[in-house]
This record gives structure tokens, C-alpha cells and sequence, in this order.
């Protein structure tokens, strides 16, 4: 993970959802299992091989992570990011809805009490591992992706110009995970840059923002379409471009 991005004031095209909707199909057929598949030859869950086995081979450029309220946002960023930069995308809400099914299909067999009803404090366990799981996985891939992509909208956090909190523990944990993931100085080696300097320079002086948590630089609506009209490239070179017009102010 080398730098993340508040995204602000975007309301995307629908015309992006489909590719969008393609990218996490995708991704969720990667990772969904049913629970047979880790029970060992002794018979008890084998949390490790369910732990890596939700993201094998998916490899990404951009980790987004946003309130479920805004899932079908999420999707058209991700068809956006694709499609007018070929940047893959992945959509946190990816794994949490595996989680919460993994979850409901391990509760049935292992936590009912025979009354049509859950016993607590086996509840409460398997809540614990599968969570504890997910964490592992969403860290892997946080770390795993060049940037991270918050989608700020009222749903994801409060509308204080101060003070910014969110009612999710999923959004609070991978912002937290952002923030303590050691980033390194380079990702890879800078891809040659076809745009003038001179006007990389007046450019990152007008849009580069102060926010509200650290190593995070705003980006509007506007700031997406300037990053498009500047991207000569596709994949993961337009990135290059993304930090040369949007830059950190430590950098």
C-alpha cells in the first residue's frame, strides 16, 4: 500500500456499474466456498486454509473501501477505475457478504441449541473466528493493493467538519490498517510521464487539499475527470500520473 485517496462529491455515471458489477462477479467467484471444503480429516474447520483461500489469485491495484448503504457506488467506481484508467478494483463488500454466509452456514451446524435458537456464548466464538479471519484477509489485501480509495459520503461517516466518525467497525478497521500498514517509498519504478511538467506543478498547487486524517488527499468529482484527461495510459502507469498531479504534502 503506497498512498490512499478520500473520495468526495462523486456521483458516477450508471453507465460504469455494469463493468463495475463484472469486476466484483469476478472476485466472488474466487472466493466463494461452501463449508465442506475445510473440514480436515479430523473433522474440525481449518481456519487457516479458509482464511487464504478467499483471495488466491486476486490481484488488484485499488482497494475501495465504502459503507455497504454505498455498494452500488463502490461498483461503478470500480467500473470506472477500469475503464477509463484499466485499473483493477476490490470492493471490501466483496467479503463481507461471504463472511456474514460463512458465518449464518457454520452457526446452523455448530451453535443451535435444539430450540430453534443459538447458543450465546458459541455464537459469540464463531462470530470471533470468522471476524478474526476476515480482518487477516481484508489486512492482506489492503497491503497487497498500491492505493486505497475511501468512498466519503454521509453514510460512511458524519457530517463534522471536525471531527469525522464512523458507525462502521469495518470502514474504522481498514482506515486504521491504512494507516499503520508500513508504506514503502516506491511501489515499482516510475513509468515515464507524458505529461509536462510545468503543468503537473500549477496543477498540484491548485487541488492538493488538506484533510481530516493523515496520508489521505481528497479528491472530487472534478479531480477525476482532470486525472482522466491527463492519463495517457491505461493499467497501473495511470496511477503515476494520480500521484503527480494529486501529491502528498510530504512528498
Amino acid at each position: 500500500m503506497y498512498r490512499g485517496f478520500n473520495i468526495c462529491d462523486v456521483d458516477l455515471s450508471d453507465k460504469y456499474l455494469e463493468s463495475g458489477k463484472e469486476m466484483l462477479n469476478t472476485h466472488k467467484k474466487v472466493i466463494i466456498r461452501t463449508l465442506d471444503n475445510y473440514v480436515n480429516d479430523e473433522g474440525r474447520l481449518d481456519g487457516s486454509l479458509m482464511q487464504s483461500s478467499w483471495f488466491p489469485t486476486i490481484s488488484t491495484d485499488v482497494f475501495i473501501s465504502h459503507s455497504h448503504i454505498d455498494e452500488a457506488q463502490a461498483i461503478a467506481l470500480a467500473g470506472a477505475l477500469y475503464d477509463e484508467f484499466g485499473l483493477i478494483s476490490f470492493v471490501d463488500s466483496c467479503v463481507w457478504g461471504y463472511a456474514n454466509n460463512l458465518l449464518k452456514q457454520i452457526d446452523k451446524i455448530y451453535c443451535p441449541t435444539g430450540r430453534g435458537t443459538y447458543d450465546y456464548d458459541l455464537r459469540n466464538r464463531s462470530t470471533s473466528h470468522v471476524h478474526m479471519m476476515l480482518a487477516s484477509a481484508l489486512s492482506m489485501m489492503i497491503d497487497r493493493a498500491e492505493c486505497l480509495f475511501f468512498l466519503n459520503t454521509p453514510k460512511s461517516l458524519s457530517a463534522d467538519d471536525v471531527i469525522k466518525k464512523t458507525m462502521s467497525p469495518w470502514i474504522y478497521y481498514e482506515l486504521m490498517a491504512f494507516k499503520y500498514i508500513k508504506k514503502p517509498d516506491r511501489p515499482r519504478p516510475v513509468t515515464k510521464m507524458l505529461l509536462d511538467e510545468q503543468v503537473i506543478e500549477k496543477l498540484a498547487l491548485d487541488v492538493e487539499y488538506s484533510v481530516d486524517f493523515d496520508d489521505f488527499v481528497e479528491l472530487s468529482f472534478d479531480d477525476l475527470n482532470l486525472w482522466r484527461k491527463y492519463s495517457k495510459n491505461k493499467g497501473i502507469s495511470s496511477l503515476d500520473v494520480l500521484y503527480r498531479l494529486f501529491p502528498l504534502e510530504s512528498d
